[in-house]
């Protein structure tokens, strides 16, 4: 099996598995959903490191992306602690 296939398998397999662990807890709200997916992403992108080149390129475009995404969520839950308001 090749490694980018080792990849998405891998990356199907711990979404599912993050789902419905969250999903049998109650009901959460989506920034935790997104949050854990973007850092299993990052964990499962640092395990199967060697990709060719141009996969390489959209594997980073894709980090950089939910890093961005990651880091609004971060600000929002911060500014909803220090304001008391939630924004969204």
């Amino acid at each position: 099996m090749r490694v980018s296939e080792r990849y998405i398998i891998s990356l199907t397999l711990i979404y599912m598995l993050t789902t419905v662990t969250l999903s049998t807890y109650g009901p959460s709200g989506l920034d935790l959903y997104v949050s854990l997916y973007i850092l299993e992403y990052f964990i499962l992108t640092l395990l199967h490191s060697p990709f060719n080149p141009r996969a390489r390129k959209i594997i980073d475009v894709t980090g950089y992306v939910l890093f961005a995404t990651f880091l609004i969520i971060v600000a929002l839950k911060v500014l909803e602690i220090l304001i008391g308001v939630r924004i969204l």
